[in-house]
């Protein structure tokens, strides 16, 4: 947390989220070419199910267009088990393959690192966003037991609790001083005060804007406050 500070406006406020509305049906795509890519043999078997059309996810997961790989809004490159989403290149294990493929993907599969990589993916993409748009505060939202258990965990520990209303907070603009207060809130959480989450939440934003907290480690502090 050493990195050169950028003068940053003194506070910052959270906007109100929007009610959440279903996304429209999926549309059926065409036959998958997986001839041109160069599979690992994890890659292989979960894209062997997402060609066969058996229970994937295509809303919060991988899908095809004009014969490319999407998450949410960005295209992806796929080689051996690995891919890699907006020049980072993950090494994908089996449990983020699990996740990144399956409507149900199986708990026994996945760990907490790859639900964690799997969280900076779907920020990236904003693939939790309706219409994958960076600029939507409105989730997607699903009936589905992924959408339950996994997507609006996700949504709520980076963003909000989904239909309510965040109250304005200020934030100061010191990093000394977020520090500080970031140190007393998260001993206060540890202690059981629940009622501090929102300002929690202010301070990492804070710190990642100036580029003080890194976004692995940002990612890593939303998904456990």
């Amino acid at each position: 947390m050493t990195e050169n500070l950028k003068d940053l406006p003194a506070a910052i406020t959270f906007p109100q989220l929007q009610a959440i509305a279903a996304p429209p049906e999926e549309e059926e795509d065409e036959d998958l070419d997986t001839s041109g890519l160069f599979l690992g043999e994890i890659a292989e078997r979960y894209l062997h199910q997402f060609a066969s059309k058996q229970e994937v996810d295509k809303t919060f997961g991988l899908y095809d267009k004009d014969g490319k790989f999407y998450i949410g809004n960005s295209p992806i490159e796929i080689r051996d088990d690995n891919i890699a989403v907006k020049g980072k290149v993950y090494h994908v294990t089996p449990g983020l393959w699990e996740l990144l493929v399956m409507r149900e993907p199986d708990d026994n599969v996945y760990t907490d690192e790859d639900k964690s990589k799997y969280a900076e993916i779907l920020d990236m993409t904003s693939a939790m966003k309706h219409g994958n748009d960076p600029k939507s505060k409105k989730p997607k939202c699903s009936r589905g037991f992924k959408y339950k258990t996994i997507i609006k965990p996700i949504w709520e520990n980076m963003y909000g609790y989904v239909g309510m209303q965040i109250k304005s907070i200020v934030i100061p603009s010191d990093p000394d001083a977020l520090l500080d207060r970031l140190d007393l809130l998260l001993a206060s959480k540890a202690a059981g005060n629940t009622g501090v989450r929102s300002e929690l939440v202010g301070i990492c934003d804070e710190l990642l804007r100036q580029k003080v907290m890194s976004k692995s480690l940002y990612i890593k502090l939303m998904l456990h406050i």
